[in-house]
This record gives C-alpha cells, structure tokens and sequence, in this order.
C-alpha cells in the first residue's frame, strides 16, 4: 500500500495549515548546549547497540532539540535528563530489533511490560529480559533515575501509567502494520494518541506547574489535554507523512486517509490539516474559559501555559529536522505553507499557493 503512495508522491506540491500561531517557539539560550550534553550521553551509553553510522544518523535528527522546545521553562540538567530520553526513545524506535516480535509475541511483550514496572519501583529487569534487551535498560534505568529525583510520587506514578500506555499503543502500531487492515480515521486516532507518547512529557510537564487538586480545575485541564494530544500527534503526521510513505509505513493520519476514503494527497492534508486548526481554536477557547472561571492565578492556567510551549515547540521541530525533511535537510528560518514532497527530502519552496493555481500544480 505504501509503495503506490510513494510512487504518486514524488514532485507533489503540498499546501500545509497555517500554523503561524505556534512558531516561532520560544527558543532557550542554552539549547545548543542542552543538545550536545544529551548527544554526548548517547555517544557514550549507546555507542555498542547500533553501528557508529546509523547513530550518527539519528542524531543528526536532534530529538533532544524537540525536547528544549516542548520543555522550555524546566530546570537545566532537569531538561538535560528529558532530552536524553527522547533521544533514547527515537534511537530504541529506529533500531530495536524485535518490534516484529513485540507485535506477535505476547509472552515477549508482557515480559517487557513486567521490566518496565521493576523499573519505576526502582529496581533493575535482571533475567527476566534476554542479554540485547538488558543492554537497552541500562540508558533507560540512568535517565529514568535521574528524572525522578525532579518528580513527586504523584507525578512518577502518571509518568508510569503514561510509559504503559505508550507501551500499548506501540504494540498495536506493530500488528496494525503486520495486518492487512485499513483503519478508518478515528480508529486510527485513537491508536495514535496513545503510541505517539505524548503522555510522558504531560506528565513531566506536571513537574513544572503547581498541583491541580479540586475537580473544576482537573476538568479544564483534561480537556486542554485532549486538544493538546491530537494537535501535536496530527502535526506529527502532516510533517512525517513524506518520510513514512516512503519507508513504506502507512501509519500515518494522512496515508489513513488516502487509503480509507480514497482521498487525493492534497486532500487528506486539507482534512488532517483542519483537525489539527480545530484543535489549536480549541485549546485556546478553553484556556480562555479557564481563566473566566477559575481565575488567572489558577494553577491550570500555568499547566496550559507549559501544553502551549509544546504544540508550538512541536511544530517548530518539525520544520527543522532532518527526521522529516530529510538527511540533507538545512532549516534555513523560514516557515513556509508549500512544499513539495520529493525522494529522500521535503523542499521548502517560495510559492504560495496562488502560484500552484497558476502553474497547474494543484
């Protein structure tokens, strides 16, 4: 299915939302810094998993600068620890070897459910996971360890149940590709907030603000959430969706719907495109109404404040790595609306889209 995409894609002009809203993000001074402390730990703990090409690939990715914009208020060597996470989260994703297994496997997925639980109560998987996989926690366990020591109870036990949840969602990601099966948009969307793992960084997010205790509050701030986790996983797909496709992977809300409705390239981008504005107005008017009734003072306001940093540090990171746009990829400042999907990159073109009209390129 994947490869039919790809062979329609290459040369495509593409009109994204405008999301001109959520970038520029806010850029800390440090961030360069925060990226080569993070780098370096994984030059150092990872180096014997994956050969030194591949890592130098992934790290050219700058997962960890996605950290420093979804997380810019927190605490230096706080955002350090988050940031080696995600690297190790997008380094394990690209290069475990079992995700086959992990999908048909359930003996061998509950095994690994079992050591991420030893894990949070502070201990270490031991023999209950082969000698590849015990190689993969020791990182884990050093990020993890250092986290904690920023997390109360409550928030270490959310970003327990959030790590779970990622698990579950990453598991019926693999046997959603080893299937034959089309999901319809909504059944995809509700797979993918849980795999895109966003939960995790809510949760460490919650380090950042005061506790909201009292039922009104938690309200507001569930449903920021909700329209925070579909803004950020759609985006995700907007801007992925070149690399997927040509990686033959159609998990994606865009291939989604070109697959299941039949839609034009330009089409599905319109659709998807707009789940994700409607989430952005969403988000806003609720925060709005948050502050109606509860206050500016209010603790959920300051969280909201923390999930806004994160829908735009995800759209400014989109633009910028190579992850998306390919290896060769130079973020040269701008934010452009068209661009045009071709084998190995995205380019970031100068037209817009009266220009497309004009040339017959819609």
């Amino acid at each position: 299915m994947a490869k039919s995409l790809n062979q329609a894609l290459s040369g495509t002009y593409v009109l994204l939302p405008s999301l001109g809203h959520c970038v520029p993000a806010v850029e800390r001074q440090d961030s360069a810094k925060v990226v080569e402390d993070s780098q370096q730990w994984c030059r150092q703990g990872l180096v014997n998993l994956l050969p030194p090409a591949d890592l130098t690939t992934l790290l050219a990715e700058r997962a960890s600068l996605w950290t420093v914009f979804v997380l810019p208020t927190a605490p230096y060597d706080f955002l350090v620890a988050a940031a080696r996470y995600t690297e190790y989260l997008s380094i394990l994703d690209n290069a475990l070897v079992d995700k086959e297994r992990l999908g048909s496997d359930a003996v061998y997925a509950t095994t690994l459910k079992a050591a991420i639980d030893v894990v949070f109560d502070g201990g270490a998987p031991g023999a209950s996971v082969d000698e590849e996989m015990a190689t993969w926690f020791k990182p884990l366990i050093e990020c993890l360890s250092t986290l904690r020591g920023y997390l109360t109870d409550e928030v270490w036990a959310s970003l327990h149940r959030e790590v779970y949840r990622f698990f579950v969602g990453c598991v019926e990601e693999v046997r959603y590709r080893n299937s034959a099966t089309v999901y319809d948009f909504e059944t995809y969307l509700r797979m993918r907030r849980n795999s895109v793992g966003m939960g995790m960084y809510f949760a460490l997010g919650e380090a950042l603000a005061p506790p909201i205790s009292e039922a009104s509050g938690a309200e507001h701030k569930q449903r920021l959430l909700a329209h925070a986790l579909d803004h950020i996983a759609l985006t995700n797909d907007l801007y992925s969706f070149r690399a997927e496709a040509e990686a033959d992977d159609v998990v994606n809300a865009v291939a989604t719907l070109i697959l299941s409705e039949r839609l034009t390239v330009q089409e599905a981008f319109d659709r998807v495109g707009l789940e994700v504005l409607r989430n952005e107005n969403a988000f806003r008017k609720q925060l709005h109404d948050a502050v109606a009734e509860l206050g500016a003072d209010h603790p959920v306001n300051a969280y909201g404040a923390l999930l806004w940093h994160m829908m735009c540090g995800n759209v400014e990171w989109s633009y910028r790595t190579t992850r998306y746009n390919g290896e060769g990829h130079e973020w040269d400042g701008r934010y452009p609306q068209v661009v045009q999907l071709l084998q190995g990159s995205t380019r970031f073109t100068r037209k817009a889209f009266r220009d497309l009209v004009a040339e017959g390129l819609v």
